[in-house]
């Protein structure tokens, strides 16, 4: 087998208001009609001379991170999640929902998927939101208008028992819905946010429900494991039911993969390794209908055909954090944002980009 890349265009979505864009942390979905939605969080206003969070909240964050720009806190800053539509293949963009939030972090909502009958889900970071009455964890939230509204959150593990970090979102062939990411349990050396960043596990949730209810957390690999997960992982579902789960580790190597085995409704690791590729931010999976999963980075898109043990270049690349879809004609659409995790000084001028692919098999 041979794969290549066709027909690529590199385009621009959006830009923002402001000279100095910060449109970043993209997530998209088709409906059931085949238009494309995708969502971004944008923040504009003054670049310096903010106030700073409160201290309590800054002191148990970490942020802004030690030694980096105090423009990482983005409290006095107007921030919304914005949402476009295309009905044309993501050619041209309208503007169908603006939600304005505030906090002093640079980014919430996480991973958004597409059930069936149009309802959307998306995950989202309570805890990075102090001054909204929400679960102090990672929670899931419906909405049944394509995303312009959203519902009450529904958490996806008790907060008195740890913090979920959940990240990306799919609907398995059999409808249950998957959330990738991460999760660290309370215990007598785990009693807070500070002391859990070095103890995430890199896990699955699912969900037979439309979200209503949320299995245990699945264990794809511990913290305790050679090179520490992150919260950071996507999965794609193979032919056979089994699922590709490629995470972003905190130590070398920086790429790990892991094949877990359907097993009494719930799956098993397989196998599990070292991935071969570099250092990139949130991993962007994708399974597609030409029977390959391709894994798109900055770095590279490559593709396989066995689970990932074997991996090959398209020789192609995308802009930072990308989101893709493979659109009704068969185009695979990578949603992505110029800069990197970038502070909002005007230092680097962000804007939100899709390149365009076709795959050839032979």
């Amino acid at each position: 087998m041979t794969v290549s890349a066709t027909d690529v265009e590199r385009r621009m979505v959006y830009h923002s208001p402001q000279a100095e864009g910060y449109t970043c942390w993209v997530g998209a979905w088709i409906t059931p009609e085949g238009t494309i939605r995708v969502t971004f969080h944008q923040a504009t206003g003054p670049l310096t001379g903010r106030p700073m969070a409160p201290r309590a909240f800054r002191e148990t964050f970490g942020w802004p991170p030690p030694g980096l720009s105090p423009g990482y806190d983005m409290t006095g800053t107007m921030q919304q999640v914005i949402t476009l539509d295309s009905a044309d293949g993501g050619f041209t963009w309208n503007i169908v929902a603006t939600e304005p939030f505030h906090t002093p972090m640079n980014g919430v909502m996480q991973g958004y998927c597409a059930l069936p009958d149009g309802t959307v889900l998306r995950t989202s970071w309570g805890m990075y939101l102090p001054f909204y009455d929400v679960p102090q964890t990672g929670y899931v939230q419906r909405s049944t208008d394509g995303g312009e509204t959203w519902g009450p959150p529904v958490v996806l593990v008790d907060p008195a028992k740890g913090i979920a970090l959940p990240k990306r979102a799919h609907v398995l062939r059999d409808g249950r819905i998957l959330v990738t990411g991460g999760y660290f349990a309370y215990s007598d050396e785990v009693t807070n946010w500070a002391q859990g960043l070095s103890h995430i596990d890199s896990v699955l949730w699912l969900s037979s429900d439309d979200g209503a209810t949320w299995s245990e957390p699945i264990v794809v690999r511990a913290s305790n494991a050679t090179s520490p997960p992150t919260e950071e992982s996507d999965a794609a579902e193979l032919p056979d039911g089994r699922l590709l789960v490629i995470e972003r580790a905190s130590a070398p190597p920086p790429r790990w993969q892991t094949v877990l085995k359907p097993e009494g409704g719930t799956y098993v690791v397989e196998r599990q390794g070292a991935a071969p590729f570099p250092h990139s931010g949130q991993p962007d999976v994708l399974a597609t209908r030409e029977g390959v999963v391709l894994h798109i980075a900055s770095s590279n898109i490559s593709w396989t055909a066995d689970a990932g043990q074997t991996w090959t270049d398209l020789g192609l690349g995308t802009l930072y954090y990308p989101c893709s879809v493979q659109v009704p004609d068969g185009r695979i659409l990578s949603f992505c944002h110029r800069g990197s995790d970038d502070p909002f000084d005007g230092s680097v001028d962000q804007q939100i980009e899709v390149v365009s692919f076709r795959l050839k098999v032979e």
